[in-house]
């Protein structure tokens, strides 16, 4: 053991500083996934269904909003970079810009609080709870974009973690001893996220005083407002499923298929641990055209969320005990589709940021529209034939859509700047891609049988652990 952990450390002194903050940007969101993971059965076991499916609606309101009142200006940033040497000037005026926005949203809620509450369906309380988030996080947003793109990662975890636990704490705390509501569990996760906010902006404003620049406050909304259909409809096709049980079956239904959801984001945060550190990465290798090794990365981080897919789909029904209990065993029926879609959800993106680096927001918008409302209308009609178990089923197909479509435009625009040529190796990630489809639906017949699981799971195990060693041995 102790060769083993000399070895790893040889093996991690000469990491890269992206490959470094890659791997603590994983460690980092698995952290906060740990946090979430001991919090859940609190709240799953304490708040009744009904509030349970309300943080879930909660949730998704918080997402689409998101991108309305803040424009995800923060992803205009990278671009940014490659046009402004001075890193904190971009980030201090994208971010004066974000907070200008999100501050004239919430006065726009505050004369009609009754009318929008109502159509969100909660209480005015959880709709005042999303317009504050919504200022303090574009602030949160813009200066993670930042750190992360400098592959400054201490700091950035700090504030993550303090992010997670504190308001997961207290969010428990507040169920169990003031209100078991979805105010109970949500209020103080607002409070939390408005002090670390007000934190973010004041030293983002005291390292440089651009409030306003022209150039670059035209640019970002240029950029994002073109965009900006491009965001919604990934909205759509990541969390309409639930506004839509929501409207058709219930918060009963919202409640039971957001547990299973909450196994496939485990996942989730893996893959947007790795894009911490992977966009950047990729904007790079593109601007200095190094694309053997862009692809020889893609494909290596291609596997590994394959390799993890596959081993979260086996233990998708101990993951769902230990999260909702026994009274939300029936969402172990959707996990496979759910998982198989996050993979489609991350292929794509490989796809989408290469038009993006080219500023080609048309390819990127086009597919996104038509996909997101063949999503809108499959779940419309399954969900009404078949429940809520369809949403998971219609949203993998329209991932799986979603990525074909973006590669034939990723195709197109390779052709126009780069004369034809391949960017990623597609063989590979063809091959990687029917492995996820083809295991994850024998997961679902693997996990009926106890022994086979089982024996499977320790042959995995025992293969990652070989394989890691003989890599940092050769290393």
């Amino acid at each position: 053991m102790r060769g083993f952990w000399s070895l790893f450390k040889t093996k991690y002194d000469s990491m890269s500083l992206p490959i470094k903050a890659g791997f603590w940007f994983t460690v980092c969101n698995f952290l906060q996934r740990g946090i979430t993971m001991i919090t859940t059965p609190v709240f799953t076991r304490v708040l009744p269904e009904v509030e349970y499916g309300l943080t879930s609606t909660f949730a998704a309101w918080h997402n689409i909003l998101t991108l309305i009142t803040t424009l995800s200006l923060c992803k205009a940033i990278m671009n940014l970079y490659t046009k402004y040497d001075n890193k904190k000037e971009v980030l201090s005026a994208v971010s004066g810009l974000s907070l200008l926005l999100t501050i004239g949203w919430l006065v726009v809620y505050l004369f009609f609080a009754d009318e929008i509450s109502s159509i969100m369906q909660i209480s005015k309380v959880l709709a005042t709870c999303l317009f504050v988030t919504f200022i303090a996080q574009a602030g949160i947003n813009c200066w993670m974009t930042y750190k992360r793109y400098i592959y400054e990662y201490k700091s950035l975890i700090v504030v993550s973690v303090m992010l997670t636990a504190v308001s997961s704490i207290l969010g428990a705390f507040g169920v169990v001893f003031v209100s078991k509501t979805a105010e109970g569990r949500l209020i103080p996760q607002t409070v939390v996220t408005a002090i670390i906010g007000i934190v973010i902006y004041t030293s983002i404003f005291k390292q440089d005083k651009t409030f306003y620049n022209k150039g670059i406050w035209l640019f970002s909304l240029s950029f994002c407002m073109g965009l900006l259909p491009h965001y919604l409809s990934e909205f759509v096709l990541q969390s309409s499923d639930k506004l839509m049980i929501n409207y058709m079956c219930g918060a009963e239904d919202v409640a039971i298929y957001s547990v299973a959801y909450s196994v496939g984001s485990i996942i989730g945060l893996v893959t947007s641990s790795i894009n911490s550190s992977f966009a950047p990465y990729q904007y790079q290798q593109l601007q200095m055209r190094n694309y053997d090794q862009l692809a020889k990365t893609s494909n290596r981080v291609l596997g590994f969320v394959a390799v993890m897919l596959e081993l979260l789909m086996l233990f998708g029904p101990e993951i769902v005990f230990i999260f909702g209990g026994v009274k939300y065993e029936e969402s172990i029926s959707v996990i496979v589709p759910i998982c198989i879609g996050i993979y489609f959800n991350y292929l794509f993106q490989i796809f989408a940021r290469v038009q993006e680096y080219f500023e080609r927001k048309l390819t990127i918008v086009i597919p996104s529209i038509l996909c997101a409302l063949l999503n809108l209308i499959l779940n419309y009609f399954f969900i009404i034939e078949y429940g809520y178990q369809a949403a998971a089923y219609t949203t993998f197909i329209c991932y799986l859509i979603f990525c074909v479509v973006h590669y034939l435009f990723y195709r197109r625009v390779s052709r126009q700047e780069l004369g034809g040529v391949s960017i990623y190796d597609i063989k590979g990630i063809l091959t990687i891609s029917l492995s996820v489809i083809v295991g994850g639906f024998a997961a679902m017949f693997i996990n009926r049988i106890f022994w086979l699981k089982y024996s499977l799971i320790v042959l995995i195990v025992i293969a990652i652990l070989i394989i890691s060693r003989t890599i940092l041995k050769k290393h």
